[in-house]
């Protein structure tokens, strides 16, 4: 199973992708991958700072997005990309779900980073996350 694919055709002036995963871990963290990557090169970024969170949701789909739109608004307010994704706890099995993330990054420096995008927010257009038969998939679309 892919971690997660990019999606053409399907918005101009957007980035769409589908998220995979076999747990809803294993989605959360793919996602993040996606949306690091739709920014920067995820592999030229150091792991220097780290950064702890945690998300409350009454669904899934409402929990990848809220820690997606905190990915991107440390990129945002503090200057942060991020290379690692790690869940310390989740809760998925009945609302409200939970997740507690820490993740390493370093500050943006465009003479290592080579910049994507400028990613501003997820879109709810077509933004969906099912349960599938090899676990769960997440379709995404970023504003940039």
């Amino acid at each position: 199973m892919k971690p997660f694919t990019f999606r053409s055709n399907i918005a101009i002036a957007d980035i769409a992708f589908y998220a995979y995963g076999k747990t809803p871990e294993q989605l959360i963290i793919n996602a993040c991958h996606a949306v690091t990557e739709a920014m920067v090169r995820r592999d030229k970024i150091g792991k220097k700072e780290k950064i702890e969170f945690s998300k409350k949701s009454e669904t899934l789909e409402d929990l990848l997005y809220s820690v997606l739109e905190e990915i991107i608004y440390l990129k945002d307010a503090k200057q942060l990309v991020f290379h690692n994704f790690k869940i310390k706890e989740i809760q998925t099995d009945q609302p409200p779900y939970l997740v507690k993330m820490e993740i390493a990054g370093e500050k943006i420096d465009h003479k290592k980073h080579e910049s994507h995008s400028d990613v501003k927010a997820v879109t709810y257009y077509d933004y969906y996350v099912e349960k599938t038969g090899d676990g769960y998939k997440a379709s995404v679309i970023l504003d940039v």
